[in-house]
């Protein structure tokens, strides 16, 4: 038996993990290495985990917010280069609007006519709260909306527009 580099054996796992939710790893040789990897201003910046959601891997944290998109790039910058997290191929920049991964409609708000995936922005997009777990599962709304030209791609950047907080809605209350 052949025993693999270390780096080699975490790409391959990222890649087995990323397969088994259906999705397509690019292998880091295929990745855009003008990666922008924004500022690492956001709480746990430089603590050893990428807390970005736009990449995937075991260097990843385990709470995924869309506040920390391009917020964390040293740890996303240092793991990216040894392999321990890629490029979340739901935020890869698509070739072309057809290589856009809209997902599915597995969202709580799915098919309600407003799209609620941060990767996609309009104009009512600062009325929004973008949460993680929306991404990839408003599909159809998004689809639709890109479609016609009321929204357009914004997942591949560090600095999207984010919509309100819960706390500029709420009052902070």
């Amino acid at each position: 038996m052949i025993k693999e580099k270390p780096m080699t054996a975490r790409l391959r796992l990222a890649t087995l993990c990323a397969a088994a939710l259906g999705l397509a790893a690019l292998p880091l040789a295929a990745q855009d290495p003008s990666i922008d990897f924004g500022k690492d201003d956001n709480e746990y910046a430089r603590d050893g985990q990428c807390d970005d959601p736009r990449f995937t891997g075991p260097g990843m944290t385990n709470v995924m917010l869309t506040d920390d998109i391009g917020r964390d790039a040293s740890d996303c910058r240092a793991a990216f280069a040894t392999g321990d997290v890629t490029m979340n191929p739901l935020f890869a920049r698509p070739a072309n609007n057809g290589a856009i991964i809209f997902g599915d409609d597995t969202s709580t708000f799915a098919n309600d006519g407003d799209c609620d995936d941060i990767r996609f922005v309009g104009p009512k997009s600062a009325e929004d709260i973008f949460l993680f777990e929306h991404v990839g599962h408003d599909a159809s709304d998004c689809r639709a909306g890109f479609n016609s030209g009321e929204l357009r791609w914004q997942g591949h950047l560090a600095d999207p527009e984010r919509g309100q907080t819960y706390e500029e809605i709420t009052g902070g209350t």
